[in-house]
């Protein structure tokens, strides 16, 4: 990328950081987004203990356990890759993580990979940011508006900009860490 086009670019997402983030203490707790306001108000620990739960208490529970079940990251990633028709190595190169790496998530049904990880996989896969974040759900991750890095990949999701490169390039520019630092580690490799 040209440098004025990346000074751009950083002015964009230094606007859009300014419009969107949120500081971490102006949050309201946390309500699990299977159990709703009006469920999470007839749940009680008492209730639950003695088996009296209302019909929506209930309805919320098993959605929820409902939700629990699904296929997790792994078979949707997999889904995926189907659906968009890559190929497992472009992937992983667009992704800007190794071979290796990718083997582990492949192939270790317990292995958990970080947030990070799963962004890249985002990007690679070119994935919506309804996509992504489904599949972060099933990794155990979600985007917030309280989060700056969070924020840069949203704004790169909505503009379709799936440059994990581009990303970490911008990341770096702010001071924040690079969701990948394969390419960091291969230019170290390649000065000595």
């Amino acid at each position: 990328m040209k440098d004025d086009e990346k000074q751009k670019l950083l002015q964009d997402v230094r606007r859009y950081l300014k419009a969107h983030l949120i500081p971490a203490d102006t949050h309201e707790s946390f309500v699990p987004p299977f159990l709703g306001a009006a469920s999470i108000a007839s749940l009680d620990v008492r209730s639950f203990q003695r088996g009296r739960l209302s019909g929506a208490a209930k309805d919320a529970l098993l959605h929820g356990i409902q939700k629990m079940l699904q296929p997790g990251f792994r078979d949707l990633l997999f889904d995926f890759i189907k659906k968009k028709g890559i190929r497992n190595a472009d992937l992983y190169h667009r992704s800007d993580i190794t071979k290796a790496h990718f083997s582990k998530i492949k192939n270790d049904k317990d292995y958990h990979p970080s947030k990070e990880t799963v962004l890249a996989l985002a990007l690679g896969l070119k994935l919506t940011l309804d996509e992504t974040k489904t599949l972060l759900a099933r990794a155990g991750y979600t985007l917030t508006d309280s989060s700056r890095t969070d924020l840069i990949v949203t704004y790169f999701i909505r503009r379709q900009i799936y440059d994990v490169n581009e990303v970490n390039d911008i990341l770096s520019e702010l001071g924040l860490p690079t969701i990948t630092n394969h390419k960091q580690a291969r230019e170290r490799k390649d000065d000595w």
